[in-house]
């Protein structure tokens, strides 16, 4: 286990793991069910997308429940939770005074239960260092389970983009995002340790990052890829030990491409021809899914077209654009670009709001650095949330249900690094 092997003295998981322990035994009955409940999420989240949906919200509405009884609310001064709430709003008057404004309403008004997550975990079940621990090893087994997973598909039946255990393209997902913490640990850890502890770790990380490469998913796959090289660069790295980690993954991705021609193609020429500011022709679906987006935010800029706007409004749009607006649109369920996204559904005041929301996250992961330096859980975790948020990507709906799923769950593991929050002296206690 990666408990027994990964023992620093910055982060001794062979302690931790009876400290951890200790204090769910301290727990009182509730508290203890909720934090056992909340350390399945990895397992929830392998079975499909209905289980884990019912498992993060049922974890919100618990929350607001024991917030409303022990009337503690002090986690709602957070900023990037008030620009949460305040995108979230008006997403709900975009909705109303939308085109469908039943379906718009729906879709906006569901969307809060992923910062309500969020900050569950962050100000109640992760809190404490030693549960985050758990929540570690819970991830490194998910990680693994996934990782076997995918490879036996692949023995069994080899295709450019693997769908097992979901039936659906979607399992690079799980680990860009579900289990992206415990990689960026790993790979600072591997960087500078020249121990057990960091060669297994660069060992687990190797693996992983192969599985994801395996996938197919190339925007996943760059999410790892990125997220790790800069963990590696930014907690105490060791310049022998990060080349010699940075070349091995190339060498092992390289191979892979080498006997896999599917998968050449696809993060080669495919992939390059399908980068949308590069190629805006009418072949090209990133670009076509794009340009439908900043059309509608350039008939609506104000307001947007409401929370999965687009997908109803694409197909009517008039496709006499400016000459800097080429190629044709291609109209899915959405962008796929969570700013083009925004500003196309929720307009330029929707687009402000989330970006503070984007930004805030990301520094309250960034503050965590300060506060436990000597800690990689600490030092990496606004690494998360950069990797996740970077605005030249393909991402999944901003409203839809397995993306969120995915990025709130690890976002929620980062911004839990930092308890700066916390202004009184009873939370403090």
């Amino acid at each position: 286990m990666i408990l027994r092997y990964i023992s620093i003295p910055e982060l001794n998981f062979s302690k931790s793991w009876e400290d951890s322990s200790n204090k769910i035994k301290s727990l009182n009955s509730f508290e203890k069910t909720m934090t056992i409940f909340w350390l399945l999420g990895p397992f929830v989240y392998l079975i499909e997308r209905d289980p884990a949906d019912l498992w993060l919200t049922l974890i919100s509405l618990i929350f607001l429940l024991r917030c409303i009884k022990k009337k503690d609310w002090d986690w709602t001064s957070q900023v990037w939770f008030k620009s949460a709430l305040a995108l979230w709003l008006f997403g709900l008057y975009s909705a109303v005074t939308s085109t469908d404004p039943f379906f718009t309403f729906q879709q906006g008004f569901v969307w809060i239960r992923f910062p309500i997550y969020a900050a569950a975990a962050q100000v109640w079940l992760a809190k404490d260092r030693d549960i985050r621990i758990l929540m570690l090893l819970s991830m490194s087994i998910g990680m693994l389970l996934m990782s076997g997973i995918l490879i036996a598909e692949t023995l069994i039946e080899p295709k450019a983009r693997l769908t097992w255990p979901y039936g659906d393209l979607v399992p690079g997902g799980y680990l860009a995002k579900v289990s992206l913490p415990l990689f960026c640990i790993l790979m600072a850890i591997a960087v500078s340790k020249k121990s057990k502890a960091g060669i297994f770790s660069g060992m687990i990380g190797l693996l992983t990052i192969i599985v994801s490469a395996l996938t197919g998913e190339r925007t996943n796959f760059l999410i790892r890829a990125c997220g790790g090289i800069l963990a590696s660069i930014i907690w105490k790295p060791k310049f022998i030990m990060i080349s010699t980690l940075i070349i091995f993954e190339i060498l092992a991705v390289l191979a892979l491409f080498l006997n896999r021609p599917d998968l050449t193609n696809r993060f080669g020429k495919e992939f390059l021809n399908n980068v949308p500011f590069t190629n805006m022709s009418d072949n090209n679906p990133y670009w076509g899914s794009w340009r439908g987006g900043i059309q509608q935010a350039l008939i609506t800029p104000i307001k947007g077209a409401g929370p999965s706007g687009t997908r109803n409004s694409c197909s009517n749009l008039d496709t006499n654009l400016p000459n800097w607006l080429p190629g044709k649109n291609y109209c899915g369920n959405h962008p796929h670009n969570f700013y083009i996204q925004l500003f196309a559904e929720v307009g330029t005041i929707g687009l402000i709001l989330g970006c503070i929301m984007f930004g805030s996250i990301i520094m309250t992961c960034y503050r965590a650095r300060f506060k436990n330096f000597n800690c990689p859980m600490a030092a990496t975790a606004f690494v998360v949330p950069l990797a996740l948020f970077f605005p030249i990507q393909q991402f999944g709906s901003f409203y839809g249900q397995w993306g969120n799923l995915f990025t709130w769950f690890a976002i929620a593991f980062a911004m839990s690094q930092y308890q700066g929050w916390r202004k009184s002296k009873n939370a403090l206690n």
